[in-house]
């Protein structure tokens, strides 16, 4: 596995649907991956050192991807074979209009068993006290709204009454919201873990709703193939959903007691050990079978948010879900 610096590379246009150039036929094995760092896609990070990338014959190059609305424009111009983030509304645009853009898997999902916290939340500034308080101020999210991180804020902000046109979504990177919050520029962010705990243990914020009643069954975190994965080399893209539903299988209870989890996933994030193995706990499904309940939830939302969308009738998971490599990795393992 090979961790490169972030794709400085021109999203030009309207997300590029199916441009030429790239990569197309056998990939031979290797494989460039974006990704957006979170510990809900956790399997995807520590695949390589539990031995299930090699077992598939696997060579995985990540990407690190600063704005998900980038990754559809990669995966569109095979700048990227795969992207493990979640879906949004550029992904549900680029499909709109005809572009070869599948969900094949999910990750992480809140559900955690008995009384463990949600890993992943909207978190306040040391002068809120309540969802009710953010009104009129200003709300970090991992990109504008449309993002999957903005729809769970959205569901955060539902819980006090409140819409996005009730407060001021801000732009930032997850690693860069705990400053923010920290310095108050911003007065809330949608955190997820492992920078939960780190604004926990820093004293500058605290969660604001219990997010496993405000998110309820849903799951964002995914893996996304674009055309070359889809079309050109179905077989690698089975070969990588085993090797990740391989290391999902390691993480179906607490992996935060797993050194040969936790040890990876702080190097991966480059967070301290003791950031993952105190933090919050993600459940992780093998069977990595996506809840297309999800997507019309999205849908709905940013539907009332005037300009997310491009396209008036909800799109069906026939449409956003090649659910056939996910079986042919899962029946294969």
């Amino acid at each position: 596995m090979v961790l490169t610096a972030t794709l400085a590379l021109a999203a030009c246009g309207d997300d590029g649907a199916d441009a030429g150039g790239g990569g197309g036929g056998d990939t031979g094995g290797a494989l460039t991956v974006g990704y957006i760092s979170g510990a809900s896609l956790a399997p995807a990070f520590v695949a390589e050192d539990l031995g299930c990338y090699s077992e598939q014959g696997l060579d995985v190059t990540f990407e690190p991807i600063n704005n998900p609305a980038d990754a559809i424009a990669f995966l569109s111009q095979r700048k990227i074979d795969a992207y493990v983030g979640s879906p949004s509304a550029g992904m549900f645009n680029q499909v709109a209009r005809g572009a070869t853009l599948k969900l094949v898997a999910s990750l992480g999902s809140v559900n955690v068993p008995g009384d463990e916290p949600a890993p992943s939340g909207l978190y306040g500034g040391k002068d809120v006290a309540t969802v009710e308080d953010l009104r009129g101020k200003r709300v970090a999210s991992l990109g504008t709204v449309g993002t999957a991180t903005s729809f769970l804020l959205g569901k955060a902000l539902a819980e006090g009454g409140l819409t996005f046109a009730d407060v001021e979504v801000v732009p930032l990177s997850v690693a860069d919201m705990g400053e923010a919050l920290r310095n108050g520029g911003v007065a809330a962010a949608l955190l997820i873990a492992p920078y939960t705990q780190q604004a926990v243990d820093g004293g500058y914020a605290k969660e604001l709703v219990d997010s496993k009643i405000a998110y309820g069954e849903e799951t964002t975190s995914a893996v996304m193939y674009g055309p070359t994965l889809l079309e050109q080399d179905r077989d690698t893209g089975v070969a990588y959903l085993k090797a990740v539903a391989c290391a999902a299988g390691r993480m179906t209870g607490d992996w935060r007691k797993d050194p040969e989890i936790v040890a990876p996933l702080a190097k991966f994030m480059k967070v301290p050990e003791e950031t993952i193995s105190g933090g919050g706990l993600y459940a992780f499904d093998p069977t990595l079978a996506i809840n297309a309940g999800t997507l019309t939830s999205m849908q709905e939302m940013f539907h009332d948010t005037e300009g997310t969308l491009t396209y008036e009738e909800t799109l069906g998971a026939d449409k956003l879900v090649d659910d056939q490599i996910r079986l042919d990795a899962i029946d294969a393992s």
